[in-house]
């Protein structure tokens, strides 16, 4: 190839939003098993769960349906008045075993020890706000995170969802193959959230950072159930890309933060008062948002590991 050849070939871009916007999966219309109705909410990500009631708990059929369509939409919401707060860990069951994971900030929910609360009174850390994956410092993270909205503000307070799977879909392939050869440092106290939560005692906050000590992960993860690929690091806990030189470093790691926060691949949730949440960790990344001032926000949260 002769270099004026070369000089007027256009340059690939290293994102491109016409890699996903038209590719299955993520184009899928509303699905239905008996009264159980899924409606996409946006094209990217999540669906809304419309007809679902606790009479579903015991039916096989409901349970798989709503299980892989978590898996294949990122994220499930079930409409105001599905179940209340009580019923909340048992929904949860559904798609695991959830179990209590929380700080002296979100202690043990008074309905059911299984779950912790989020609330805006007694919680004040920005951690919420970062975009990140939910437990990416340890070996394993979190399956599957599920909120439930008590009390929810007027307006704002709205939590954001990144497919981190097909913001990998955006990169060229070649930079794609090339992150896929790197490994990355989380840290869990990358950004003050062991400080903030145990600073108080600093024989305590020793131990949790004995107990939590940055590891090493792939920078590009795959899905263990969908084979999908995913962008792993993240704002709130990754520290550095392995090998490489502190600009370099820092210079891929803010690129790929950048692809997170690519609106083709955003969807918004908006709080209403008793709706439910449920997202899979391993395909998304999310971040609230802190702009309900003094409205009082309180959450209840079960994982699933």
């Amino acid at each position: 190839m002769s270099a004026s050849t070369l000089e007027n070939r256009p340059a690939a871009p290293l994102i491109d939003p016409s890699r996903v916007l038209d590719v299955a999966p993520w184009l899928r219309g509303a699905e239905q098993v008996g009264d159980v109705k899924l409606i996409p909410y946006s094209p990217i990500l999540g669906a809304r769960v419309e007809g679902f009631r606790t009479t579903h708990l015991g039916n096989a059929e409901v349970r798989q349906f709503l299980y892989d369509q978590l898996l294949s939409r990122g994220f499930l919401v079930f409409a105001p008045g599905s179940f209340d707060a009580a019923d909340f860990v048992d929904v949860v069951r559904l798609f695991g075993n959830p179990q209590y994971m929380g700080t002296p900030h979100t202690p043990k929910s008074q309905v059911n020890k299984a779950m912790n609360t989020i609330d805006s009174k007694t919680k004040k850390t920005r951690a919420n706000y970062i975009w990140h994956i939910d437990q990416a410092f340890q070996p394993e993270p979190t399956r599957f995170t599920a909120l439930y909205g008590e009390v929810v503000p007027d307006n704002g307070g709205d939590t954001i969802f990144a497919n981190a799977t097909a913001a990998y879909d955006l990169l060229d392939p070649l930079l794609a193959a090339w992150l896929e050869t790197l490994t990355a440092i989380q840290s869990f106290d990358a950004q003050g959230f062991l400080t903030y939560a145990y600073g108080h005692d600093p024989e305590l906050l020793a131990q949790k950072r004995a107990e939590n000590p940055p590891i090493e992960t792939p920078v590009i993860k795959t899905h263990p159930e969908t084979g999908r690929k995913q962008i792993f690091v993240n704002e709130l806990y990754a520290t550095r890309i392995v090998g490489l030189t502190p600009v370099a470093s820092q210079a891929v790691l803010s690129l790929l933060f950048d692809v997170i926060k690519s609106p083709e691949i955003q969807t918004r949730f908006r709080w209403e008062q008793g709706s439910a949440l449920i997202w899979d960790n391993r395909l998304v990344q999310h971040r609230g948002v802190g702009d309900f001032g003094g409205q009082h926000r309180l959450l209840h949260r079960a994982v699933v590991a």
